[in-house]
């Protein structure tokens, strides 16, 4: 992970935090400015009262600048309160808002192969942690210690120049103070660093245990196989290990308050030292004594709230990292050209020329010098086992993966000449796992709030949805799923598989793309949906992917892929006839429902 350094952290968050409100500088420096002026007044006070005992002059003056003390102070107090609030709504604001979406819009425009890959996904699960965890708040703290962090910086210049004139020696003092805490606190830092990264999973796995506890997905082996009690132990293990580094860090914490103990006694012994020493010699009287007594325990104050400032910097910093490098990926697809989507014929031809793709950390390719080419409207039917490269395939074709050498064509244009997202828009896909929004039906099949509904009512014909839908009260509008709204519509399997297909005939792409489409089917419902893949994918280019081999009877030729290359090729009745992997495949299938058969 990329350290970057608390000042460059607070610079990154301050010009984003700008951009968001332009009034914030002003905000900032009357806050600075308030938090300035009111030890300044606070020690004029009991001055200006020490000097009407002891001067002589008439009481009304003194009880004047007195009053006029207090009205200020009050008026400073109220005013600084008022721009605190303001401060904090802000950040808040900035936090909730602005951070949240920034990193929900990187998320969401990150290129794919990175987002699924381990790394992104530990990357991207650390970067939620600093923005929405409720034990984590780095962003906040990073934003929180800017004020203060001025405010004691010129604080310190101040009243040490101050402090100068009366004695160097406190200086001298106060320098190790800080001197001292600074090394301590390096310690507690580099504690930190060490463990961070193991801090960032534990958390993560926390959070999915929460996840996975509450979810009704797995309340049922859950309770039928008594796994409460392991859910419950591996809980409590993960949080005593956050804990047992909680008390590190806090140990280590203490260190440094002995030594700030031991340099204020220092301070004190001197600094009344020199100051009883110059009232008893007539350097200065009664006042004069408060007033500087009242200026070097502002500048410890000063000093003290500074280190612990700088160290908090120094420590959220190092989670904020976690944030600032995900938002700082530069992933960027590498489909960037400017090749005209319109221009390309419908049905297209794909080409894929001597393909290769390894996945990070693996040691030998999933597709491996794959070479294939689909004619325009051609129905192609790829199978295989388990880890042939199937839909690894499917990924290459969709633009969501990038081949790690060769080269992907749509009618003689190289994948990457297109921009990424005009290249998806010649792109239609059914997955296997179809996952719905918590919008409306209308809205799900769109794939946008804005639609047209004879369009979407036509697409639902045609996947075989529409009078699912129609019988529905509030037909198109209706949502899906109760995450959003306790009204929702929870769909089948059969019925999401359906809906997606819709989709993508609402797309319109030339290029449609089937992965395991009737995974969640019966027998009878996969054929149904096969007749209508197959009348509706007429004028597309397509390619059905499935370990079931309903899709083979109707496509033009079968592709049967082993280790990421091609085995065999031909129409159905070709590889059966030639008696090799395909034809065994398509024997063991056939038994399962000759022997039911029988058995009827």
């Amino acid at each position: 992970m990329k350290k970057h350094s608390a000042l460059s952290n607070e610079l990154w968050l301050l010009k984003r935090l700008i951009r968001y409100e332009k009034y914030y500088p002003l905000l900032l420096v009357s806050l600075i400015a308030a938090n300035l002026l009111l030890p300044l007044v606070s020690t004029l006070l009991p001055a200006a009262a020490v000097a009407a005992l002891t001067k002589g002059g008439e009481m009304g003056q003194y009880l004047t600048v007195i009053v006029v003390g207090v009205v200020l102070y009050a008026t400073i107090i109220r005013l600084r309160d008022w721009l605190e609030n303001q401060n904090t709504m802000l950040r808040r604001s900035f936090h909730k808002e602005i951070c949240v979406g920034m990193l929900m819009e990187k998320a969401l425009t990150v290129d794919y192969a990175y987002l699924e890959s381990p790394e992104g996904q530990r990357e991207l699960s650390a970067a939620k942690n600093t923005v929405s965890s409720s034990w984590v708040e780095d962003i906040e703290e990073v934003l929180y210690n800017v004020e203060p962090w001025l405010r004691n910086l010129l604080g310190l210049i101040l009243y040490g120049a101050a402090a100068a004139i009366l004695d160097w020696h406190i200086l001298l003092v106060l320098t190790g103070m800080t001197i001292a805490n600074l090394a301590v606190e390096h310690l507690v830092q580099h504690y930190a660093v060490k463990t961070q990264e193991e801090r960032v999973q534990r958390h993560r796995e926390r959070g999915y245990l929460f996840q996975q506890s509450d979810n009704p997905a797995n309340g049922k082996d859950i309770r039928l196989y008594h796994m409460e009690k392991w859910f419950l132990a591996a809980l409590r293990g993960l949080i005593q290990k956050q804990w047992d580094y909680r008390r590190g860090r806090i140990q280590r914490k203490m260190v440094g308050k002995l030594s700030d103990t031991i340099f204020l006694a220092l301070r004190d012994v001197l600094a009344y030292s020199v100051l009883v020493s110059a009232f008893l010699s007539g350097q200065i009287d009664a006042a004069g004594f408060t007033f500087s007594l009242g200026v070097l325990s502002t500048l410890t104050a000063w000093l003290n709230e500074f280190i612990l400032t700088h160290n908090n910097l120094t420590y959220y910093s190092i989670g904020f990292n976690h944030f600032r490098n995900f938002m700082d990926k530069n992933h960027v697809s590498p489909t960037d050209g400017n090749a005209n989507v319109a221009s390309v014929r419908r049905p297209p031809k794909v080409e894929l020329r001597d393909v290769t793709f390894t996945y990070p950390g693996a040691e030998t390719p999933t597709i491996d010098h794959l070479f294939l080419t689909l004619e325009p409207g051609e129905k192609i039917a790829l199978v295989g086992l388990n880890g042939a490269g199937k839909t690894t395939l499917v990924k290459l074709l969709n633009g969501l993966y990038h081949p790690d050498s060769g080269e992907i064509l749509i009618d003689g244009v190289p994948m990457e000449q297109f921009e990424q997202k005009e290249y998806f828009k010649l792109i239609g896909t059914v997955f296997q796992d179809v996952n719905l929004l918590p919008f409306t039906i209308a809205e799900n099949v769109a794939g946008q709030e804005q639609y047209d509904s004879d369009l979407v009512w036509d697409s639902l014909e045609k996947a075989g949805l529409r009078q699912v839908v129609e019988a529905l009260p509030k037909g198109l509008h209706t949502s899906l799923t109760q995450q959003m709204e306790k009204d929702g519509l929870d769909l089948s399997g059969g019925q999401r598989q359906r809906l997606s297909f819709a989709r993508a005939l609402y797309k319109n792409a030339p290029i449609l793309i089937m992965d395991e489409p009737t995974a969640a089917l019966d027998p009878l419902a996969e054929a149904d949906l096969y007749q209508k893949y197959a009348s509706e994918t007429n004028g597309k280019t397509s390619v059905f992917i499935s370990h079931r081999l309903g899709s083979t009877q109707f496509c033009d030729r079968v592709i049967y892929m082993d280790k990421g290359r091609i085995a065999e090729m031909g129409t159905h009745q070709e590889l059966l006839a030639r008696g090799g992997a395909y034809a065994r495949l398509f024997e063991v299938q056939s038994s399962w429902y000759i022997d039911e058969k029988e058995k009827m």
